[in-house]
């Protein structure tokens, strides 16, 4: 898979303390279930309030991650890819 990663800085500052219970920043899951999944690292953690866009150029599925400048922002995301199931061949 083939992927363009970007993070887009909003320019502020958090203004809410981080979650204690994530000191280490959290992995979020988009993939709904799906059976075929990709797992990206994001880099952890970012300077300021800002958003990931995640576009995977193999099935265009197009996410956007939010991120707050503080160790409990997202480390990883996962995908549930959006490529059409390959039929089997008998």
């Amino acid at each position: 898979m083939t992927f363009h990663i970007r993070w887009h800085d909003f320019g502020r500052e958090p203004k809410c303390k981080p979650n204690p219970d994530y000191p280490d920043g959290i992995d979020v899951d988009l993939s709904a279930g799906a059976e075929a999944t990709c797992s990206l690292a994001l880099d952890h953690p970012t300077k300021r309030c800002g958003a990931y866009t995640v576009h995977c150029r193999d099935c265009g599925l197009f996410v956007v991650v939010t991120t707050a400048g503080r160790p409990d922002d997202p480390r990883s995301v996962k995908l549930g890819c959006r490529a059409p199931a390959k039929k089997e061949q008998n």
